[in-house]
C-alpha cells in the first residue's frame, strides 16, 4: 500500500476497494457453504417425519377421546346423537370449533353420526342414534383432514367394483328371467309375471 501512495491517489484507492471486494466476497461463499450445509442436516429425515407424525396422530387420538368422553353424560362409553348435537351447540360452538382444528367440520350431529356408521361397519358399536366413543375416535382419525389423491381413487376404484357387481347381477337376473320365460325346464317353475328388477 505505501509503494502505491507514491504513485498517486488512484491507485492506493482501487488496491483497498479489490481487497474489500475480495473479503466480502469470500465471506459470503463461505457463509453460503456453511448455511447450506446446515440448513441441509437441519431437514428432518424420513424416520423422525415419521415418528413426528405417529405422535401428532396419538396425540389428536387422545384429544377426541376427551372431546367424545365430555359428551357421554351418562357414563356409558357411549354417545347419543342428541347429546352429541347439544355439546356442539353448547358454549357457543366450542366444541364444533375444536373438532374444526382437527380437518373435521361437523355441521349437524345427524349427518355425522351417518358417517360415522358407515365408517364404523359394525353395527352394535354405531349406529344413527349413537355410537362408541372408542368407534367416534377411529372415525374421526380416518375422516381428519382433506382428501389426498389416494382417497380419491379408492373411492373410484369402490365405484368400479360396485358398478361390475351390479352389472352381474343384471345379467344374472336377464339369464333368471330367460329361462322362467321359456316355461318349466326341470329345476325352474313356470311364472306368469316376471319382474323387471329380478
Amino acid at each position: 500500500f505505501d509503494s502505491l501512495v507514491l504513485v498517486g491517489s488512484f491507485y492506493p484507492s482501487c488496491f483497498i476497494l479489490f481487497i474489500g471486494f475480495y473479503q466480502i466476497a469470500v465471506i459470503n461463499i463461505l457463509t453460503g457453504i456453511f448455511v447450506d450445509n446446515a440448513m441441509k442436516l437441519a431437514v428432518p429425515d424420513r424416520d423422525d417425519r415419521a415418528l413426528k407424525l405417529k405422535q401428532d396422530d396419538e396425540e389428536a387420538r387422545e384429544q377426541l377421546l376427551e372431546l367424545f368422553s365430555e359428551c357421554d353424560t351418562r357414563g356409558t362409553g357411549k354417545v347419543t346423537v342428541d347429546a352429541f348435537d347439544k355439546h356442539l351447540r353448547a358454549n357457543n360452538g366450542k366444541l364444533q370449533a375444536q373438532l374444526g382444528l382437527f380437518g373435521l367440520p361437523v355441521n349437524g350431529a345427524a349427518n355425522f353420526f351417518r358417517v360415522v356408521e358407515v365408517l364404523c361397519r359394525d353395527g352394535r358399536l354405531c349406529n344413527e342414534k349413537e355410537a362408541n366413543i372408542l368407534s367416534l375416535v377411529d372415525s374421526c382419525m380416518q375422516l381428519k383432514g382433506q382428501a389426498s389423491n389416494l382417497h380419491l381413487q379408492c373411492v373410484a376404484g369402490d365405484l368400479l367394483h360396485l358398478a361390475k357387481m351390479i352389472q352381474e347381477q343384471n345379467e344374472l337376473c336377464e339369464m333368471l328371467n330367460k329361462k322362467l320365460a321359456t316355461g318349466p325346464t326341470g329345476d325352474f317353475a313356470y311364472v306368469d309375471v316376471i319382474s323387471p328388477n329380478c
